[in-house]
């Protein structure tokens, strides 16, 4: 890697997040009494106390099975375009069926994730350059605290980690990832191969319509330091879409890397379609567009050789 930026520095710009794995736990152990066929909403606080709701929906196939958060765009309730986690359902429940967890999510101030006033209606908000820092930090902190709560429980294996993200939130999504992989292992043993891991989890993302002109996030650079990392990036994009396509080429040129063995692991499908993020979720794209995400997804998590294993620090069992 060119550059001498250390991946602290990298992150320099997000804001830590102060997660409670415990309120975490306990509040999806209660969600879990009211699951219907493996479904649950949760409401996640994330790092300052904001709440982030989700649909969780939970694998049958146990403690091997693989998992993936999917993001809406994250460019403002609105936006014109604005979209909920539910535009997400009918993928999740193929997912589910797959044996994979699923977890959708409503990032702060879009969807659910919007405060309500005494009159049960929604209140204004406005997006603001920290706000996507602290989605990528905190909001999506508190959803891998839930996450590794479920592995905890041998429902999932948080090691079998992938993103799946729409628009702007695709920045979100990889700002997060190069910060999971900054994150050191407990000290919980002589050498580095025998310590218990913090991070290092997600392991595949699929970018829709991605962007790297996010407020408050250094695109560019966390695409530098994604590039360095063993995570296969799958980019889509409607072609018939300047400005999609164009973004689309900068962040894979951002994230190739060069020879065949990465020809599938980092790689952009150009459409020739105008649609735009959610739009392949929807219609006639839906159906091909839920089969694209789940070969991407099986082929980079299902067979990854991490068994499960206790992520609790050792010095605390």
């Amino acid at each position: 890697m060119k550059s001498k930026m250390t991946l602290r520095l990298l992150l320099a710009g997000l804001l830590a997040a102060v997660l409670t794995p415990s309120a975490v736990a306990q509040k999806a152990a209660q969600a879990a009494e009211e699951a219907k066929d493996g479904v649950r909403d949760l409401v996640l606080p994330s790092g300052d106390g904001w709440p982030i709701h989700c649909t969780y929906f939970e694998s049958s196939a146990g403690k091997e099975s693989a998992c993936v958060i999917l993001l809406t765009s994250t460019a403002g309730d609105g936006d014109a375009s604005a979209r909920n986690r539910r535009v997400w359902q009918p993928t999740a429940v193929e997912l589910q069926k797959a044996g994979f967890a699923v977890i959708t999510v409503d990032l702060r101030k879009h969807g659910d994730s919007i405060p309500v006033g005494p009159d049960g209606n929604p209140l204004p908000v406005k997006m603001v350059n920290a706000d996507y820092p602290i989605m990528a930090s905190g909001d999506l902190g508190s959803v891998k605290a839930f996450l590794l709560s479920e592995h905890q429980r041998e429902a999932l294996n948080v090691r079998k980690l992938g993103i799946v993200a729409m628009g702007s939130s695709t920045m979100v999504a990889a700002a997060f990832a190069v910060e999971d992989w900054a994150r050191k292992p407990y000290p919980d043993a002589p050498t580095l191969d025998q310590r218990t891991p913090r991070g290092q989890d997600v392991r595949a993302i699929m970018m829709y319509s991605p962007t790297t002109d996010v407020r408050g996030i250094r695109g560019t650079t966390i695409l530098r330091t994604l590039k360095t990392l063993p995570v296969p990036v799958y980019t889509v994009v409607g072609g018939n879409n300047r400005v999609d396509a164009r973004e689309a080429e900068k962040v894979f040129q951002a994230v190739e890397l060069k020879g065949d063995q990465f020809e599938d692991s980092r790689k952009i499908v150009v459409a020739p379609l105008a649609a735009h993020a959610e739009d392949f979720l929807q219609g006639r794209l839906a159906a091909a567009s839920q089969k694209d995400i789940k070969e991407f997804l099986t082929k980079y998590l299902m067979g990854l050789e991490f068994p499960w294993m206790d992520r609790t620090d050792r010095r605390t069992r």
